[in-house]
């Protein structure tokens, strides 16, 4: 893994050294670390060593995410690091079997998929029950007896390799705890506080007993939970790596326990909130250039828990370890994990108002709607007990729990680009040269299915070449980074003697975002209504101001953006047009089939791509200026909601959720002092029950925002959402300040 970076926040508690140190720190009862720092970051260079070497001298002056790195380990990088791993990257991999016409549109800007190859996949959760049942030791005999079935030709053969690999990994996995055992067996032996001896004499035991084991008790399930969790993540540079379904997969040792009389819900409280902090320790240095894509110290690892829910069988299941969870979160208010809430008609009403009260207080929570969700699931292909047994990856991307290797962040289409491109005959207006298909003179359509046929051959064509690209990059990864640890604690790998990055899963499915939706609805409206019905103007006149950046034109600007109607409204013809958009995206996908024989799931959530990309993108017939930012997830465009929240959720309803597979973000922001619990919760229920999937809050004013930007000492432990995930406010670049404090403070 090479070397190990510190983020400066917590630069007094590091320590240089590597993973072998088997770092246990006071007080601690959940142990592992990926690194010997408080909050460091492993490198990846088998995904992509290129970024490293540029980056390597800058790691320590970043003014974002800037991360501590010692001058030896520089000269440790340079000298040894990067020139061993020249030419042997998944990246080198990938771009030598990229066909070289792919290769050319990956600079357009239209689409990118940059992230997964220097990160790797990641975005899964496993199945926990079974180590937890089962122990290593039972995994490993399930393998071994796979491996002693093959013919002696399959056992020297690929599947044979696999079964070898994994049978390594989990040996590996059994050392990893077993050195946590004799650190805290020797830590206990020097340590003088009674109480703390006992403690580690305890960590120990359990490090001796899990994963390698089953658990039998609360603490050894949680800690044989995290190891997993710890060592997935060691594994590979994939972000997004996440627990799902701590309450239904913790809850029988909590039950075992409390029927002995050997816990209580402090206790267990206690420990879930130690399981959260150790969580919020791991994060990922991202490379320079795409730190907009994923802000914040944290490194959009985006390690998703979820509560709540029906079971199998679609029962409330709900439970004591449900509540204690919400509470464990609320306790400590870290940015990781990311925490999600599912809710259905079946949930008890306490629950339900105990996560709003939190919501509405200012912890940062995501609502997620079952009934739509499992609807969706089952209609991208899940069975009905899967679907309805969902976890929730990175920012809010469900599927199968420890069932799926869903790639879920794949790539980012830039849809709003698409627009640019069809209003001008293939041509970038940023860049000033031809990007797009020649799809004619914008002054040669006559009638708005012009356009539309025009924006239609720009996004066909481009998401053509991304499946083409995503293809190859699979490839990649599959031949130099396998992932045989995850494919032991995902169903299907080991039964088909096949890696999960070769299609071992269950479920095997690509995310594509949809970046810009509002942008799109309301670009493609605006040129509808104006050009083709009210004659406002021609087409060309509307281009040449576009080409201007509505240079001269602010007049005309002014019409586009304040008195053409805009998506998030409830105003049944710009919702028509955006459920077209969405009903446009989704069918496009529809069919395209992955490496792994899965299929392209639609998503809607922006990350911090809407940032990005609309750095990339011109001036738009919404009113838009170039280089702003574009609209986040399914939430309406900065300024363009004037109805209220109820407006909104109308407009966000009438939309196809029901195909967009992989997952889409409405962000609100309230100020939660001026909103009661009822009141929100009454939001929410009517939203799902209209047919909403997800919704998360920012409950913070926009003064307050203005006054952190200004003193950020005086804010160090505001956090706020995003995206799909949160971050430290303070850290966050202005750009992604000003777009925070520029959405629009609603009210009910």
């Amino acid at each position: 893994m090479g070397t190990r970076l510190a983020s400066p926040e917590r630069i007094a508690h590091t320590r240089v050294g590597r993973i072998r140190e088997r770092v246990i720190r006071e007080d601690e009862l959940i142990v592992g670390c990926r690194t010997s720092k408080l909050k460091g970051a492993p490198l990846f260079p088998e995904n992509k060593i290129k970024w490293i070497a540029t980056d390597v001298d800058r790691f320590d002056k970043r003014e974002i995410q800037r991360a501590l790195i010692t001058p030896e380990e520089k000269q440790e990088l340079k000298e040894t690091i990067v020139p061993f791993w020249e030419g042997k990257t998944v990246e080198d991999k990938f771009h030598g079997i990229l066909p070289g016409d792919v290769s050319g549109e990956m600079d357009k800007f239209v689409y990118t998929f940059m992230l997964q190859i220097t990160y790797g996949i990641g975005h899964f959760t496993m199945n926990h029950r079974k180590v937890l049942t089962k122990g290593i030791t039972g995994i490993i005999e399930e393998a071994a007896h796979k491996y002693r079935s093959l013919s002696e030709v399959d056992q020297k053969s690929e599947k044979g390799l696999f079964y070898d690999a994994v049978i390594r990994s989990l040996n590996a996995a059994v050392l990893f705890s077993n050195r946590y055992a004799e650190h805290a067996h020797h830590l206990s032996r020097r340590q003088t506080d009674p109480k703390r001896a006992e403690e580690l004499a305890r960590i120990s035991r359990i490090c001796r007993k899990v994963p390698q084991y089953p658990a039998d008790t609360f603490h050894e399930a949680v800690q044989s939970l995290y190891f997993i969790h710890l060592i997935a993540q060691i594994e590979s540079g994939g972000n997004s790596v996440s627990l799902g379904r701590i309450d239904q997969v913790l809850y029988p040792y909590y039950q075992r326990d409390i029927e002995k009389g050997a816990m209580d819900p402090d206790k267990a409280r206690e420990l879930l909130s130690l399981l959260f902090l150790k969580i919020n320790e791991i994060w990922n240095v991202l490379e320079e250039a795409y730190i907009p894509g994923g802000e914040g110290t944290e490194g959009k690892t985006t390690q998703n828990v979820t509560v709540g829910g029906v079971d199998e069988n679609g029962k409330d299941s709900v439970n004591a370890l449900s509540y204690i969870g919400l509470h464990a979160y609320a306790d400590i208010r870290t940015v990781q994990p990311n925490f999600g809430v599912r809710v259905g008609p079946r949930t008890e009403d306490l629950f339900f108002l105990t996560a709003v009260k939190y919501a509405k207080d200012g912890v940062l929570l995501h609502f997620f709607n079952d009934d739509g969700i499992i609807r969706s699931l089952v209609k991208g292909g899940h069975a009905i007990e899967d679907a309805r047994d969902y976890g929730v990856v990175g920012c809010l991307e469900p599927n199968a729990q420890g069932k799926t290797f869903g790639s879920t962040f794949a790539s980012q289409f830039n849809g709003i680009k698409c627009v640019e491109l069809a209003l001008n005959n293939g041509r970038d207006l940023v860049f000033g040269f031809p990007s797009g298909v020649a799809t004619g003179a914008p002054e040669n359509f006559s009638t708005f299915d012009d356009v539309w046929k025009a924006y239609d051959a720009q996004v066909s064509y481009f998401i053509g070449q991304l499946v083409k690209g995503i293809s190859c990059l699979d490839q990649a990864i599959t031949e130099n980074l396998p992932s045989p640890f995850a494919s032991a604690m995902i169903d299907g790998p080991v039964e088909k003697a096949m890696d999960v990055t070769r299609g071992g899963a269950v479920y095997n499915s690509t995310g594509v975002q949809l970046i810009g939706f509002s942008n799109i609805v309301d670009s493609l409206f605006a040129v509808k209504k104006a050009v083709f019905q009210d004659r406002y103007c021609t087409l060309r006149d509307l281009t040449q101001w576009l080409s201007g950046n509505w240079a001269d034109a602010a007049d005309k600007r002014n019409y586009f953006f304040n008195h053409v109607s805009k998506y998030g409204n409830d105003e049944d013809d710009v919702d028509e047009m955006a459920a077209a958009v969405l009903h446009h995206f989704c069918d496009r996908l529809s069919g395209c089939r992955n490496f792994r024989g899965g299929n392209f799931w639609p998503g809607v959530f922006s990350v911090g791509f809407h940032m990005t990309m609309g750095a990339l993108t011109a001036a738009t017939a919404d009113g838009r200026h170039a280089g702003n930012v574009l609209g986040n997830g399914i939430t309406p465009s900065e300024g363009a909601a004037r109805k209220g929240p109820t407006a909104i959720m109308n407009s966000v309803t009438k939309l196809p959720l029901d195909k967009v597979f992989n997952g889409l973000n409405l962000n609100m922001r309230f100020n939660g002092k001026h909103i009661s619990d009822h009141g929100l919760a009454g939001l929410i229920r009517g939203y799902f029950q209209g047919g909403g999937v997800q919704v998360q809050f920012n409950m913070v004013d926009g003064k307050t925002l203005e006054d952190a930007k200004k003193n950020p000492d005086r804010y160090r432990d505001l956090v706020v959402r995003v995206s799909g995930y949160s971050a430290i406010f303070v850290n966050l670049s202005p750009t992604a300040q000003d777009e925070i404090i520029g959405r629009v403070q609603l009210e009910l």
